[in-house]
């Protein structure tokens, strides 16, 4: 995946869009205005609106360097997800402001990524406590290797790690489960290249409309190597 540069990347036939109208575009809008929009409308006649353009420009160049990192073919869906993670940053600032008062309640940059972040730490919990994700000593016991031998396998990006909720790094469990070729694996994480864990763990566990809808690793189950491949090329290249 290349790094992306500071211009914003279209949407939609060369039209950068919030993120309720890119949704739309897509077919993922409920006919009902979302919580980000209806907290846009309640900002509005209290003075904050130059306060929530310049939020708005910065969220919309996040949204836009976001889809340009992945492939064309699965923005409908990240857009979707984006859409629902805003809206639940979006209901706990309405509920502020409704607690606190109209002075008060503006969208905080710094607010809605602790809250992107709350989440992902989270989701790394309920991943560790299911045992998707794995302690080091863990994953060493499983594979029945030296810390010597998983530090070598990072090195050489056939194996990675991610960061734990308490800070900590967890490596994804499907490279010792036995239902899964191992060498396959880690031939298809060194074609992702040096994406971050975080990257890398989401693209074999996601679904993704290349691949008929299913994830990686459940196209990997079918016989679908070439196409996992291919996935995987595409999505290091965007």
């Amino acid at each position: 995946m290349s790094n992306t540069s500071n211009t914003r990347s279209p949407v939609s036939d060369g039209d950068t869009s919030t993120i309720d109208e890119a949704a739309t575009g897509s077919g993922h809008a409920s006919a009902a205005p979302s919580l980000a929009r209806q907290l846009a409308d309640a900002l509005a006649p209290n003075g904050t609106g130059l306060r929530f353009n310049i939020a708005q420009d910065t969220f919309q160049e996040a949204y836009a360097s976001l889809l340009d990192a992945v492939p064309r073919d699965d923005r409908p869906a990240l857009l979707a997800q984006m859409r629902r993670d805003l809206d639940i940053v979006a209901e706990r600032e309405l509920n502020l402001a409704s607690d606190i008062g109209a002075h008060a309640g503006h969208i905080n940059t710094r607010q809605f990524m602790r809250g992107l972040e709350e989440q992902e730490r989270q989701q790394r919990q309920k991943d560790l406590a299911s045992h998707s994700l794995l302690s080091g000593p863990e994953l060493r016991a499983r594979l029945k290797v030296t810390p010597q031998a998983l530090s070598a396998a990072l090195k050489a990006r056939r194996l990675f790690a991610l960061r734990g909720a308490s800070g900590e790094y967890v490596y994804p469990a499907f490279f010792a489960d036995p239902r899964h070729d191992r060498h396959i694996l880690e031939k298809i994480s060194k074609i992702l290249g040096d994406l971050p864990g975080a990257a890398k763990w989401d693209f074999f566990i996601a679904p993704r409309l290349s691949l008929g809808g299913k994830s990686p690793l459940e196209a990997l189950a079918k016989g679908k190597l070439d196409a996992v491949m291919a996935a995987a090329r595409a999505y290091a290249d965007e």
